[in-house]
């Protein structure tokens, strides 16, 4: 009886050692993996929002004024369309800042603010709830080592958007993007920032961990209960005849039979207690195994379906681009050569180029927010918009105007699309173009280098109603060449995790600028391969070059 009693203790000791570690296990990797899972989304979402304040800096200058201490004209447009970004996103702050001493970490001022609807609607004058060029920034508004980041990243003339977390006496615990500002000097004078609150995320993560702890709790008290009642009842046969059906079941396996025919003898057990439990959960993860092999089988035929379907869908979309070339044949004053690889079966990104009449031929240059099936399906729809306005005969910015409108009042996914929409006038080389949110074009005129154009952007297609676009005029003379491209090509990565960058592209259009268009993307496309090497392509990668021969 002493000898039971002392087995009870050691399995009781045993069993609430056991739950305990699981549960705190799985509190630790549900902790981890829902944290990082919430962060990550919190990250994607501030550089987003990031990425359209700093368009909007760019757009007017915003770097010369943080230079010169001034605050023009511009200085509340640009304010007014920060105001917009942030009354469309969630979050809480969107401001500029910078050093008046670069070497004084506590010299933050402010640039500029954003503020909602909302905040502007309380009565208060502008002058409190705005801040403006000047302004110290809050004493403890950031922690000492945000401040210090903030400040090295000035001074190191950081590129790319950065994100750090933060506690602050001011504002508590704050997800901080930010993004480094230059001047039309290229120095570098301050920051904007965008910031998150995630307090909620620890008040989540402290209601998960209590109440993992409490189900677990529960479960090893109930599991202990039942063990120790029944702790006195003969294990030995049952489990030995559960090891033979288990090893019987595995040796039909080993022996490849079919799906259909693997089957577990299932061990009577009378007594209700954990031992019938594992006997159960055996029998349903012997039936479950076996399940799984059919619905394998199954799948793996579906696999093979929808792989061919795929290898359909790529056809579809590459046919529904233009890819006959020489693409005019009967056309001795221009000439024209595309190409779009995308980084999944399909992608995102397209070209067009067709014959308004005969004397305008319009280009078109996009690349769509989202990859794959979904992005394959946007980029169809917002192809056939684009085309089909411009047709009418309406002017670059108009396109850009009603396709903006159309694809916004459909626009359930929440998907944008990056567009430069050019219209060349075949007789006399004038080229009207807009563009909403892509990349800058690159041009030579003859006997010059390609170089960037950095022509204005407007905001993307499909991400806001009541967008309007602005046009611009380039004169191409005969031998002149165009190439435009989406970001797949600047963000071509190798192993390095280096990206291609511009630099590289205009080396690798300006080596064969005297080649035809179709030498010139072959040229840069070589470049591109000879850089990445056996890195895998994560984006679409898609140029046009054009050169005008003149009438």
């Amino acid at each position: 009886m002493k000898k039971g009693m002392g087995i009870k203790v050691k399995v009781a000791i045993t069993a609430i050692l056991f739950m305990g570690i699981l549960a705190a296990a799985i509190a630790i990797v549900g902790y981890k993996l829902y944290r990082e899972n919430v962060m990550e989304s919190y990250l994607s979402y501030a550089d987003t929002v990031l990425e359209y304040a700093y368009r909007a800096t760019e757009e007017f200058a915003f770097g010369d004024m943080i230079r010169e201490r001034s605050m023009p004209e511009d200085y509340e447009v640009l304010r007014s369309k920060l105001n917009q970004i942030k009354d469309s996103s969630k979050i809480e702050y969107l401001y500029a800042i910078y050093f008046d001493d670069p070497n004084n970490i506590h010299s933050l001022h402010y640039a500029i603010n954003a503020k909602t609807q909302a905040e502007l609607s309380t009565g208060a004058p502008l002058t409190e709830i705005y801040s403006y060029m000047g302004k110290p920034c809050e004493e403890g508004g950031f922690a000492e080592d945000t401040l210090l980041t903030l400040s090295q990243a000035v001074r190191g003339r950081q590129r790319e958007s950065r994100a750090l977390e933060g506690v602050s006496e001011e504002y508590g615990y704050m997800l901080n993007g930010y993004r480094v500002l230059f001047d039309s000097k290229d120095q570098a004078v301050g920051l904007i920032c965008v910031e998150i609150d995630i307090n909620r995320i620890n008040k989540g993560l402290h209601q998960y961990v209590r109440l993992v702890v409490l189900i677990s709790a529960i479960f090893a008290a109930v599991i202990l209960i039942l063990y120790l009642s029944n702790i006195q009842k003969n294990l030995t046969t049952p489990i030995v005849r559960m090891a033979e059906s288990s090893d019987a079941f595995l040796n039909r396996m080993r022996s490849h039979a079919e799906p259909e025919d693997l089957s577990y003898e299932e061990v009577p057990i009378r007594s209700d207690s954990e031992l019938k439990l594992l006997a159960d959960n055996v029998k349903s993860l012997a039936d479950g195994v076996a399940s799984y092999m059919i619905n394998l089988k199954a799948v793996t035929a579906e696999k093979e379906r929808i792989g061919v379907e795929l290898s359909l869908a790529t056809k579809i979309q590459a046919s529904a681009l233009p890819h006959t070339f020489p693409a005019f044949p009967e056309r001795s004053d221009f000439d024209i050569y595309a190409s779009m690889d995308p980084a999944k079966e399909v992608g995102g990104d397209f070209y067009d180029y067709f014959l308004i009449d005969s004397d305008h031929l319009c280009l078109v240059m996009a690349d769509v927010s989202g990859k794959g099936i979904p992005g394959a399906l946007f980029m169809m729809a917002s192809k056939i918009v684009l085309k089909s306005l411009a047709m009418t005969g309406l002017s670059p910015s108009e396109v850009l105007q009603q396709a903006n409108e159309v694809i916004c009042s459909g626009n359930e996914a929440q998907m944008f699309v990056t567009v430069w929409l050019g219209i060349l006038e075949l007789s006399t080389g004038t080229l009207i173009a807009a563009n909403a949110g892509h990349e800058y074009p690159a041009l030579r005129q003859p006997g010059t280098s390609f170089a960037l154009y950095r022509d204005k952007h407007g905001f993307v297609v499909g991400g806001m109603e009541g967008v309007r676009y602005k046009e611009y005029e380039l004169r191409l003379e005969p031998g002149s060449k165009l190439f435009v491209y989406t970001d797949g090509l600047p963000e071509a990565t190798n192993a390095a995790k280096e990206m291609f960058g511009t630099e590289r592209m205009l080396e690798a259009i300006n080596a064969a600028a005297e080649d035809s268009p179709q030498e010139i993307l072959e040229s840069v496309r070589g470049s591109v391969d000879r850089f990445v090497k056996e890195a895998e392509q994560f984006d679409d990668l898609t140029m046009l070059c054009i050169e005008y021969k003149g009438a």
